[in-house]
């Protein structure tokens, strides 16, 4: 599988890691890649939740405001009785 990965293609950093990946026991280099790939997944959470918070941020500002209380309390306005 490592025949198809080009070392002159990454960085030079990147293939000195690898190639001191390689003197690691099988188990060893699964515990990296675990914790390569979950430095990467948390990253990427991370940066979804703060897009996503900002999002609902900017949501609220928009839904609460003053033009739009009135209709907060619609079935008084409209006269709609509670259910």
């Amino acid at each position: 599988m490592t025949a198809n990965i080009k070392m002159m293609t990454v960085p030079p950093q990147v293939a000195e890691a690898f190639g001191e990946a390689k003197r690691l026991t099988v188990m060893e280099r699964l515990a990296l890649a675990k914790l390569l790939l979950e430095s990467v997944l948390v990253s990427e959470l991370s940066e979804e939740a703060d897009w996503s918070a900002r999002g609902l941020e900017a949501f609220q500002k928009d839904w609460d405001n003053a033009e739009d209380a009135i209709y907060d309390n619609w079935r008084d306005q409209y006269g709609v009785p509670a259910r």
